[in-house]
């Protein structure tokens, strides 16, 4: 805890400007989080804001960093659910847990993992890195355990185009997959666009005309990979329902 009163207070107002940042943001999209509309929200200057943070774009890269934090500790909560020897419900749970936070934080999912933020270039960049080795990693550490105990069906190294490979082993890198061959690294990345794709197909309203409920959509998408992976499904629809406050 910070030590002084004038310290607690400085810590205070800068997690209100986070939390600010974020109401405006699922009041009126990332065009509306601006140091100048935080400033009337919280009845301060804007150059108040300017000892937390030296522009906008440090603002929105903070706040997507606050987000990204959200999204590892739901995803550790999902799998926490079971044992830790229970490697094959961890995983079909953490498969279930992106769309499910997703649902309930659509701004936040458009702002970090949608489209990029109308911010500079290289914080867009910097966003997108943080977010995959976070999320990966959280991923990352219970597909290697699996595999490990389970090792199911991938594609054989040399069958690979060797751009994609040599594509591959950097990925397997950054996320800490050294553990993996090539092959099981290909196979977790197409796990984890098909749970990308399933969740923007409900945050971004892209079958909303067509389908007022996507959540069998969803299972399906889990029963498949937990498939693919060679993981017992077992039907769990009550992760989708709202926690209870």
């Amino acid at each position: 805890m910070p030590a002084t009163r004038r310290d607690r207070l400085r810590a205070e107002l800068a997690r209100d400007l986070l939390v600010t940042a974020r109401r405006l943001l699922r009041r009126g999209g990332p065009e509306a989080v601006t140091l100048a509309a935080i400033a009337r929200e919280l009845g301060i200057t804007a150059p108040a804001i300017y000892r937390y943070y030296d522009s906008r774009d440090t603002l929105i890269l903070a706040l997507a960093r606050d987000i990204v934090n959200e999204v590892v500790a739901a995803l550790r909560a999902a799998a926490e659910r079971h044992p830790e020897d229970e490697v094959g419900r961890r995983l079909s749970d953490l498969i279930r847990a992106f769309p499910a936070w997703a649902r309930r934080n659509t701004a936040e999912f458009g702002l970090v993992f949608g489209p990029p933020p109308p911010v500079s270039g290289h914080v867009q960049r910097e966003i997108n890195a943080e977010w995959v080795t976070a999320v990966g990693e959280v991923y990352g550490e219970w597909y290697v355990r699996w595999w490990r105990t389970h090792p199911f069906p991938v594609p054989a190294e040399e069958e690979l185009d060797s751009s994609l490979r040599d594509q591959l082993d950097h990925y397997r890198g950054e996320l800490r997959l050294d553990a993996l061959p090539i092959g099981a690294v290909l196979v977790f990345l197409e796990c984890w666009s098909r749970i990308y794709a399933s969740t923007c197909l409900e945050a971004f309203a892209h079958l909303s005309a067509q389908f007022a409920d996507i959540t069998p959509m969803h299972e399906r998408m889990c029963q498949e990979l937990c498939d693919r992976l060679e993981i017992p499904y077992e039907p769990r629809t009550d992760l989708w329902e709202e926690p209870a406050s």
